[in-house]
């Protein structure tokens, strides 16, 4: 039974269980079980080393995507499984919309970078943030060969209430948990440009923002201010870790009064929504994607 439920999926997705794969097609995410979906995309992952400690691997049946073999917490699941946290993949097809200027702040290797800008359509923009030198060549490169080059820019710069330079710390074979920190530069970091998000003028017209951005969520608000003012509709997911700021209570507070309802993606039920009190009260350490909305 199980078999044959796999197979009647990869039908309906385009493949072929003869041999024969085509594209996945993404809004199966929102009309299948998610086991399902993911043993679809598994059996059309493929990848291929490109020396130089970059391979060239396909993510969720569809994308071509350049990872970094020597990153153990994202692309050692993209090249085996080609997928990336489901229940967050699977919100983001809900709210991203054509013609909608997206930013993904805290791209890393692109992967939803890459949905966002087949999401948006031609006459809309993703405009992604990504730091670390490395990884932002590698998210260049997807963009391009996906032939989202028209409609997707890449900004190798950190975002922060602060212009100026800061210091990226990249843990090693760990560049998702990479953070960026104020002061001079320490041994074995890289020196990177910081700017404010509502200076970017691209940047002020977004419709959708997901921000990831490793504790630096508090500080990039506060440079998020002249945007915020203008009252414009939108939808942001922001991860949120409690034990990362001095006044979680306020740092949400401070969210909650430019406008937004508050929910969350749980990992089961998808969106659904959630109190100020239940999100303070959630484990320090834990990281919770909030979406915000208005």
């Amino acid at each position: 039974m199980w078999r044959k439920r796999i197979l009647a999926a990869l039908r309906r997705s385009g493949g072929d269980p003869n041999g024969r794969k085509y594209p996945f097609d993404i809004w199966n995410l929102l009309n299948a079980p998610r086991h399902e979906n993911e043993a679809v995309i598994r059996g059309l992952c493929q990848n291929a080393y490109l020396g130089g400690g970059t391979a060239l691997c396909r993510v969720l049946g569809r994308y071509k995507m350049f990872v970094d073999t020597g990153d153990v917490g994202v692309s050692s699941h993209l090249l085996l499984d080609g997928y990336w946290e489901s229940w967050t993949t699977e919100a983001m097809l809900r709210f991203v919309r054509p013609g909608m200027t997206a930013l993904d702040v805290g791209a890393n290797l692109g992967y939803f970078t890459t949905l966002m800008a087949e999401l948006v359509g031609p006459s809309g923009h993703v405009l992604a943030f990504e730091p670390n030198p490395p990884i932002a060549e590698r998210l260049r490169k997807t963009i391009a060969v996906n032939g989202f080059a028209a409609r997707a820019a890449v900004h190798e710069i950190a975002l922060g209430a602060e212009e100026g330079g800061a210091t990226l710390i990249v843990p090693p074979g760990e560049p998702k948990n990479a953070h960026v920190i104020a002061g001079q530069p320490v041994s074995g970091a890289t020196s990177v440009a910081r700017k404010r998000l509502d200076a970017i003028p691209e940047a002020l017209d977004a419709d959708f923002i997901k921000i990831d951005v490793e504790g630096a969520e508090e500080d990039m608000w506060r440079g998020m201010e002249g945007m915020l003012a203008r009252g414009r509709p939108m939808t942001i997911f922001l991860e949120f870790t409690p034990g990362r700021y001095a006044s979680p209570a306020r740092f949400l507070d401070e969210i909650l009064d430019c406008g937004f309802a508050l929910a969350i993606i749980d990992l089961v039920h998808g969106v659904r929504p959630i109190s100020r009190e239940a999100v303070l009260a959630g484990p320090p350490a834990e990281d919770q994607m909030l979406v915000l909305t208005r």
